[in-house]
């Protein structure tokens, strides 16, 4: 008679790994849900990393969302005349660039707030999957459009005669320059969470 040849866990046989346990293994919904002590590590470090994210992006955020310089520049209008002292104020609001970095990054922040919330949910498998892609997308474009930004700030622009203006507003800048690379480190983060899931998830429903 012959031997049935059904490899362990196509048909849900072998505990731990079915498709219910890969769901609550991606969420991080402990080792006994995945099967063992085996995923208990991978889970608690995706969600150290989204608990980073989630701090990451709302200390970016928050640096530039209170990012302001006021100064005085001296105007000459005449050699005979004594130049003048006029306060000029540089706000991240007044560039659109610095706006969508605090819109993106605290989007994600509570995007993040969320998934956390509801990290023992099966059903939200699927949505916290695209909200990670759309979250990693949302962060590394923010951060490209601010850092681009501050470079033009930080340098000008000789083909358009844009002057550089990060001489006038060195703190303003340097803040700016902070909360980037905060909100760089969020996205790396990001990245790094999905790609250690999409590990478990392949482990977990693996039949080899």
């Amino acid at each position: 008679m012959e031997t049935s040849r059904v490899k362990p866990g196509f048909n849900g046989v072998a505990a731990g790994f079915d498709g219910s346990s890969r769901r609550a293994g991606y969420m991080g919904a402990g080792a006994a849900a995945v099967g063992g002590g085996r995923a208990a590590p991978v889970d608690a470090c995706g969600v150290a990393l989204r608990v980073f994210v989630l701090a990451a992006t709302l200390v970016a955020a928050v640096m530039m969302g209170v990012d302001r310089q006021t100064t005085t520049i001296q105007i000459t209008l005449a050699d005979t005349l004594p130049p003048l002292q006029v306060p000029v104020t540089a706000k991240w609001s007044y560039s659109s660039a610095f706006v969508y970095f605090v819109v993106a990054n605290a989007m994600v922040c509570l995007f993040s707030a969320a998934a956390l919330a509801a990290c023992r949910r099966r059903g939200a498998v699927v949505p916290v999957m695209v909200g990670d892609l759309l979250a990693l997308a949302l962060l590394f474009s923010a951060v490209g459009a601010a850092a681009e930004f501050g470079i033009l700030g930080e340098r000008g622009n000789s083909h358009v005669r844009w002057a550089k203006v990060c001489n006038v507003y060195g703190a303003f800048c340097e803040r700016a320059m902070a909360a980037v690379i905060v909100s760089l480190l969020a996205a790396f983060a990001d990245l790094v969470m999905l790609m250690l899931t999409i590990l478990t998830i392949h482990k977990s429903s693996s039949y080899y």
